[in-house]
């Protein structure tokens, strides 16, 4: 059985740096490519990202998350089998012992105005259905069958979901109307990043914010396990942030920057957490 990170039957794009367009297309891939998937560092900006993705025809059917969310797992266990196993047994023994926040919860709370609150990349709408009824909750799900299952898990709350990408479904938002744009893992996997930024801006209302996650080119896992390092998915990760790629990217639509002190960015984590806001009109 072929899984996402496997050849596809689809054709591929060719994208140029989606931070500064540039045309890296003549420079020799990064070591951590994998098959046929070319992960390049732009010439110009060092932005890294994922040149031939596949493009949203292939991301609706071959690679729904539905289906092949768990392919990573496959092949870590079939190329490195001691890595695999040793960090299922230390996440076990992690969730054992340290008890997380919830981070997520935590910061819509804190910085999101009562309103419309989109998910983008809402799977089933588990988060969406557990919203304070302060919120009213917006779902986008590319896949047909997870927005379906978002809809029906949504009716007691009235809520909408959007079965399309995320910048058809933002850019289907009346301007100025949004609380809260949640982009929890998701930013990673835009081909187009800077234009759904700037679609969120524009939907947001002034004073509203957006929660951004991603995982953290720049950590120390990341050096220390090369290619076996967690956020090397492919061929779903198509843009591979570091602290100052995305915050540069973010503040270059209009945003300004509310959270992203020193533990949303750590270095010895494999994630970060921003919040971006839209100033308000009196600022």
């Amino acid at each position: 059985m072929k899984t996402s990170q496997e050849a596809s039957s689809f054709n591929s794009l060719l994208r140029k740096c989606p931070r500064c367009g540039a045309d890296n297309s003549s420079i020799t891939p990064l070591v951590y490519s994998w098959h046929e998937w070319t992960l390049k560092s732009c010439i110009i900006c060092k932005f890294v990202y994922l040149e031939n993705p596949p493009g949203y025809e292939a991301l609706v059917a071959e690679y729904a998350w539905e289906r092949n969310h768990g392919d990573r797992s496959v092949r870590m266990r079939k190329e490195y089998p001691f890595t695999y196993n040793f960090s299922r047994l230390w996440k076990k023994i992690r969730r054992f012992l340290i008890r997380k926040p919830n981070k997520l919860a935590n910061r819509v709370s804190k910085f999101f105005l009562p309103g419309v609150v989109v998910d983008i990349g809402c799977g089933t709408g588990d988060y969406l259905a557990k919203l304070p009824n302060t919120y009213q909750p917006l779902g986008i799900e590319i896949s047909e069958e997870l927005a379906r299952l978002a809809t029906e898990r949504l009716s007691d709350r009235k809520g909408k979901v959007l079965a399309m990408s995320a910048i058809e479904g933002l850019s289907s938002v009346p301007e100025g109307t949004v609380s809260g744009i949640i982009m929890r893992s998701f930013l990673e996997h835009e081909q187009q990043p800077v234009d759904l930024l700037s679609f969120a801006w524009k939907a947001l209302r002034p004073g509203g914010s957006a929660i951004i996650k991603v995982p953290n080119y720049d950590s120390i896992n990341r050096k220390v396990m090369g290619n076996r390092w967690c956020g090397f998915r492919f061929p779903g990760h198509v843009n591979y942030f570091t602290p100052e790629s995305l915050q540069e990217m973010v503040e270059s639509v209009g945003f300004s920057i509310k959270s992203f002190g020193v533990f949303d960015r750590f270095y010895l984590s494999d994630n970060m957490w921003m919040v971006a806001n839209k100033p308000r009109l009196d600022s």
